[in-house]
């Protein structure tokens, strides 16, 4: 996960909150789910190109806790910060209308007041006006316990919300021990993607989304599998004869399977954190005859997959070899889900 900490100058609180952010997340082992950087909205302390170190008493509130600053300057947050980055946190109200007008209107999503994260909303003092560092040390410590904790999923006090109706699912989250809140999208998914990855990316967007209002502080998981064969997608069959003409199209040939997924965190009704992602696998059929691909039809389970079969089931026995990851073919790539929400 991706932060950007954001002031006006880029010498006080940004800093703070950069370097205890990464203070915290290395006591705690969490400094490879972590990127932690700071930035300012202005100029003002970045001459000809070069940034001014961290504000001496800045520098020397940090050293009181340990924390070394060493090597940090100013530098400005630019459009291409509010692409990259997951999550770009600002010190005050003033900041955040400074970064709309740098981030791209796509990008609004990303940007967030530090102590929104908290359950007492407000501006972190500026030590530029006030000169009570202590005051601002306690906000920037309050805000970045709270979204520390916000982005670490804990599976002993909360469950993952999962967009989806799909049993396979449900049984790959189960298998792995992460418990999960079954409320499924009913929603109607539309999309103008055509390339395979898009198409499943913007499909697992749109079922996240569309549960995310009733829950308003959650982890929700949405997803979306499909077979594709020289390009063309394949979805699930509309009838017994429209899953015979998928098999005979699979028959012999390596077909890839996509999975889009998009995992959301949501906080007092926005989301604060946002990952969407696709895995591909490679698989690769035997030659079927006329009489496999109606024995197969007839035990009624290619009706309601992707590509007309499930791996996991008696479809395994169609299949020569794969090429990737196997759970993403069931229709959700778990060893990546647990990578965001634990690693």
């Amino acid at each position: 996960m991706k932060i950007l900490f954001v002031c006006h100058g880029n010498i006080c609180r940004s800093p703070m909150a950069e370097y205890y952010m990464r203070d915290q997340i290395n006591k705690m082992g969490l400094s490879h789910h972590f990127e932690v950087a700071s930035a300012a909205v202005s100029t003002e302390e970045i001459y000809r190109g070069v940034g001014n170190p961290v504000y001496p008493p800045a520098k020397a509130k940090l050293r009181e806790h340990g924390i070394a600053c060493e090597g940090k300057r100013a530098r400005l947050m630019t459009p291409e910060d509010a692409a990259n980055y997951d999550l770009l946190v600002g010190m005050d109200r003033s900041n955040l209308s400074r970064m709309r007008s740098i981030a791209d209107y796509n990008n609004y999503e990303k940007l967030h007041l530090l102590l929104d994260f908290t359950d007492h909303p407000r501006d972190v003092a500026d030590p530029w006006y006030t000169d009570d560092f202590d005051a601002t040390w306690d906000d920037i410590e309050e805000g970045c316990d709270a979204l520390i904790k916000l982005l670490s999923f804990d599976q002993a006090k909360e469950k993952l919300v999962l967009a989806s109706g799909s049993p396979r699912r449900r049984e790959l989250l189960s298998q792995i021990g992460i418990d999960y809140i079954l409320d499924p999208s009913h929603d109607e998914e539309h999309t103008t993607e055509t390339a395979p990855d898009l198409y499943v990316e913007d499909l697992s967007r749109q079922k996240a989304n569309a549960v995310m209002k009733r829950h308003p502080s959650d982890w929700i998981l949405g997803a979306d599998t499909v077979v594709t064969l020289d390009g063309s997608i394949l979805g699930k069959p509309q009838d017994k004869a429209d899953a015979a003409r998928m098999l005979r199209m699979l028959s012999g040939h390596t077909h890839q399977v996509y999975t889009g997924v998009t995992i959301l965190r949501t906080f007092a009704g926005h989301v604060i954190y946002r990952k969407t992602f696709s895995i591909c696998t490679d698989v690769t059929f035997y030659p079927l005859t006329d009489e496999d691909i109606e024995a197969y039809i007839s035990s009624g389970e290619p009706m309601d997959k992707a590509g007309a079969y499930g791996i996991q089931g008696k479809g395994a026995v169609l299949v020569r070899g794969i090429r990737g990851d196997y759970d993403n073919v069931v229709g959700l790539p778990v060893s990546m889900v647990h990578q965001i929400l634990f690693c």
